[in-house]
C-alpha cells in the first residue's frame, strides 16, 4: 500500500485473514475471528506510530530475541501482541484493557505456519505511510471498507444488528444537518477549529464514524489553504470525535474503526452514559454535534441518577419512581451539547406522541429547545435487529424557540429494502426506493414557504401553533392529510360545512358500565366487525372472554381504535339480548343531521381515512392506536342547506335498510343451516 490504498486489496486481506482462522479451524464464531482480526490491525498500527514496519521481518527479530529461533514465528506474534496491547491507546479510562481482563491472540506458540500467513496478510497495510503522508482520503477509504467488512459480519446476527444503524437512514439524515449548520452560519469562524462530534450510545461507532466523514468532506470542500485544512482535520481527529458505549466488544470495535479513520481512539470508552459518572461528563455543555441511536425499553430509578445531568427532567421535578431510558438518553444529550449545538437522535413513537411524563417532556422541549424537525421511519428499518418498532428521528438544536419558526415533518415510508427471514436469520434485501434520499434532496435545496413541501414522500413544515396538543409524529402532520383538508373546503360552496367529529357526536365510551358475559350478554370483539360494516353475530355468542365488556345501546356506533388502517366499525342493531363490546371500541353517539348509518359509512371515506391513518400512533404498525382526542378532532363534512340535509337523510335511511337486509339473510341462511341439520339428523335417526 506504499502508492495509496485500495479499498478492494484491503477488503480482499479481511476476507483472507476470516478464511485462515476457518481453514486452519482454530474458531468457528464469526465475531470471534472479527475479535482475532481486529488484535493483528491493531498490533501493525501501535508500531506504525512508533515508525516500526509490521512484517515478518520485525516478528522474526522478536522471535529470535524471545525463543532465539527466527522460526517461531508463532511465540514471536504472541509476544508482540502482548508488548503493543500495553500501549495507553488500548485501556479504557479506568484502566481496563479494550480486548479483555487478559488479552491474548488465539493462535497456539506451534502454529508457525499459521502465524507466518497471518503476518504475511497483515504486513500489506502500510500504516507508516499512511501516517507519515497524511492522506485522510486513504484512511477513508479503509475505514469505509472496514466498517463494510463488519456489516456483513454482523448482518445475520440480530444481537449484533442492533448496534448498527442503517446507512440509508444516517447519510441523508447528516446531509440536512450539515445543511443546516451552513445555513445558520453555524461553520463560521472559530467554531471549525475546536469542532466536537460525539454519539454517547456509540455501538461500533458507525454514526460517530460517518458524522466525522461529514466533517472531514465539508472542511474539504470549503478550504481552500490545503494546509489550514490539514490542520482543521487533523485537531479534529485527535480531540473532536468522542464516543461511548457500555458493551466492552462494542467499544473495541469503535476505537478499531475510528484508528482506521486514523483518529485518536482515547476519546472512545467503554461507559454507561445513563448511571454513574462516565468519561463523557468531561464534555458537559461542550458538544457540537450529537447524532446516537440509543437502546430503549429499559427503566432507571430516579434514585440511581445525579439528575443535575437531566437538566428537563430536573426541572419538571416530578413526582416518580422510574424514567424510561430514552428519556434519559435526550435530556442526556441535551445538557451535553453546546448552547447552539445539534442533536439528531433516533427514539421510539411513544416519546413523539405518548401522554404521562412523555408529554410532559415534549412541552418541556417545545418551550426551552427548537425543534428543527421529525424524520418518521418505517417499521422495517430495524427488523434485521429483530425489531419493527416504530421510531422517529428527532432533530433539535439547543436554543430558545423563536416566534414564527417552523419545523419540518418528514414521513419516510421505504428505505429500499425489505427484511425477510431465511432459516429463520433476518435477511436484509433490496426492494423499492430510500425515501430518505428524497427526503433529504427536499429539505437541503433551500426551504420554500409553502405548508407542503412534498407530496411523495410527504414532508411538511409547520410552526408551533399547528400542532395537535403537542405531538411531534410527522404521520398527524403529512401531505395528504393537509390535501384532504384543503379539499373538503372545496363543498363549502356546495352546501356543507366542515365540522370536528365532537362537533356531530357525543363519544359516550366511559359513562357506560362493564358487564362480564353471561346467557342475556353478548361480548363483541374488533374481530367481529365485518368489512360491510356487520357484526358476525354467531361468533358474538359464542365468545367469552374474561374481561369485561362496555355496555352498547341500539344505535350506537362503535369504531375500533386499535389499527385503524384496517377500517373496523358497525352500527348497533336491535337485539333480544344485550351487548357489551371491548375496551378497543370507541362508542360514538351521533347527535344532529347525521344519522349513526350515515357517519359509520362517512367514516370509510377516502378523505376521512386519511385523517384518521395519519394520528396513528404506537409502538409498531400492528398495534397502532388512534385516541379519542386525536378522534375528536376529525374532519367531516356536514350540510347545511335543505336540499343536502335531506340528501343525507334519505341516504342514512338507504344504508340501515341494506345492513338490515343482510342481517335479515343471515339469520335466513342460519335457519335453512339448521333445518337441514335436522333433516340428515332425522334421516340417520330412521
Amino acid at each position: 500500500m506504499n502508492s495509496g490504498v485500495s479499498y478492494s486489496m484491503f477488503y480482499e486481506i479481511l476476507l483472507n485473514l476470516r478464511e485462515y482462522f476457518h481453514s486452519y479451524g482454530r474458531i468457528d464464531d464469526s465475531n470471534a475471528k472479527l475479535d482475532e482480526i481486529i488484535k493483528l490491525i491493531s498490533i501493525s498500527y501501535s508500531l506504525a506510530k512508533r515508525g516500526e514496519k509490521f512484517g515478518l521481518e520485525y516478528v522474526r527479530r522478536v522471535s529470535e530475541s524471545e525463543t532465539g529461533n527466527i522460526r517461531n514465528i508463532a511465540s514471536g506474534l504472541i509476544k508482540v501482541f502482548e508488548n503493543e496491547i500495553r500501549e495507553p491507546a488500548f485501556h479504557n479510562e479506568d484502566g481496563t484493557n479494550i480486548f479483555g481482563a487478559k488479552p491474548s491472540l488465539n493462535i497456539q506458540p506451534t502454529e508457525n505456519e499459521f502465524a507466518e500467513k497471518l503476518v504475511s496478510e497483515i504486513e500489506k497495510i502500510d500504516f507508516i505511510y499512511l501516517l507519515k503522508t497524511h492522506r485522510y482520503s486513504d484512511f477513508d477509504i479503509i475505514n469505509e471498507c472496514f466498517g463494510h467488512f463488519v456489516r456483513e459480519n454482523f448482518r445475520n446476527n440480530k444481537e449484533d444488528a442492533q448496534y448498527m444503524t442503517p446507512y440509508e437512514i444516517s447519510e441523508p439524515i447528516l446531509d440536512i444537518i450539515f445543511s443546516d449548520m451552513e445555513r445558520d452560519g453555524y461553520l463560521e469562524g472559530d467554531a471549525l477549529n475546536h469542532f466536537t462530534i460525539m454519539d454517547p450510545t456509540c455501538g461500533v461507532g458507525t454514526l460517530l464514524i460517518e458524522s466525522s466523514n461529514h466533517f472531514t468532506r465539508y472542511i474539504e470542500h470549503t478550504i481552500g489553504n490545503q494546509d489550514k485544512k490539514n490542520d482543521i482535520i487533523s485537531h479534529f481527529r485527535k480531540h473532536g470525535m468522542i464516543g461511548q458505549d457500555k458493551v466492552n466488544r462494542m467499544v473495541r470495535l469503535s476505537k478499531i474503526n475510528a484508528l482506521l479513520l486514523g483518529c485518536n481512539i482515547s476519546n472512545i470508552n467503554n461507559g454507561n452514559s445513563i448511571v454513574g459518572k462516565s468519561f463523557i461528563d468531561h464534555y458537559k455543555h461542550k458538544v457540537d454535534f450529537i447524532f446516537t441511536n440509543p437502546p430503549f425499553g429499559a427503566e432507571y430509578s430516579i434514585g440511581d441518577l445525579n439528575i443535575n445531568d437531566y437538566p428537563i427532567l430536573n426541572n419538571l421535578q416530578l413526582n416518580i419512581n422510574n424514567v424510561a431510558s430514552e428519556l434519559l438518553m435526550l435530556d442526556k444529550c441535551i445538557s451535553l451539547l453546546k448552547n447552539n449545538g445539534y442533536l439528531a437522535i433516533v427514539l421510539p413513537d411513544s416519546v413523539f406522541a405518548a401522554k404521562g411524563l412523555n408529554s410532559l417532556y415534549r412541552d418541556q422541549i417545545l418551550k426551552n429547545i427548537l425543534v428543527k424537525g421529525v424524520v418518521e421511519l418505517p417499521a422495517v428499518t430495524f427488523a434485521q435487529a429483530g425489531t419493527r418498532t416504530n421510531t422517529c428521528i428527532l432533530y433539535i438544536q439547543k436554543k430558545q424557540n423563536e416566534n414564527g419558526c417552523k419545523m419540518f415533518m418528514a414521513e419516510c415510508k421505504d428505505l429500499g429494502y425489505i427484511v425477510k427471514e431465511k432459516m429463520g436469520v433476518p435477511v436484509k434485501i433490496a426492494k423499492g426506493t430510500n425515501q430518505m434520499l428524497d427526503i433529504a434532496k427536499c429539505l437541503t435545496i433551500g426551504r420554500r414557504k409553502e405548508k407542503i413541501l412534498s407530496e411523495i414522500p410527504s414532508v411538511t413544515q409547520i410552526e408551533y401553533k399547528d400542532l395537535t396538543e403537542n405531538i411531534l409524529k410527522p404521520s398527524f402532520y403529512a401531505a395528504d392529510r393537509y390535501m384532504t383538508v384543503n379539499s373538503l373546503t372545496c363543498l363549502l360552496a356546495e352546501g356543507y360545512q366542515i365540522m370536528k367529529l365532537s362537533d356531530i357526536a357525543e363519544f359516550v365510551t366511559t359513562s357506560r358500565k362493564g358487564y362480564m358475559v353471561a346467557e342475556n350478554i353478548k361480548h363483541i370483539s374488533v374481530l367481529h366487525i365485518n368489512t360491510d360494516c356487520t357484526i358476525n353475530f354467531n361468533e358474538v355468542q359464542k365468545f367469552s372472554p374474561i374481561s369485561k365488556g362496555r355496555s352498547c345501546e341500539e344505535g350506537d356506533l362503535i369504531f375500533s381504535k386499535i389499527n385503524p388502517r384496517i377500517p373496523r366499525m358497525a352500527v348497533i342493531p336491535s337485539k333480544n339480548y344485550k351487548l357489551v363490546c371491548s375496551n378497543e371500541f370507541e362508542i360514538i353517539r351521533p347527535k344532529g343531521s347525521i344519522d349513526a348509518y350515515t357517519l359509520c359509512f362517512l367514516l370509510r371515506t377516502d378523505h376521512v381515512k386519511i385523517q384518521i391513518q395519519s394520528m396513528t400512533s404506537g409502538t409498531s404498525s400492528s398495534h397502532s392506536r388512534i385516541k379519542r382526542e386525536q378522534l375528536s378532532e376529525i374532519l367531516i363534512p356536514v350540510p347545511v342547506k335543505k336540499r343536502q340535509i335531506e340528501k343525507l337523510a334519505k341516504m342514512g335511511e338507504t344504508l340501515k335498510s341494506a345492513i338490515n337486509k343482510i342481517y335479515e339473510s343471515e339469520t335466513i341462511i342460519d335457519t335453512q343451516l339448521d333445518v337441514l341439520e335436522h333433516v340428515f339428523k332425522a334421516e340417520a335417526n330412521f
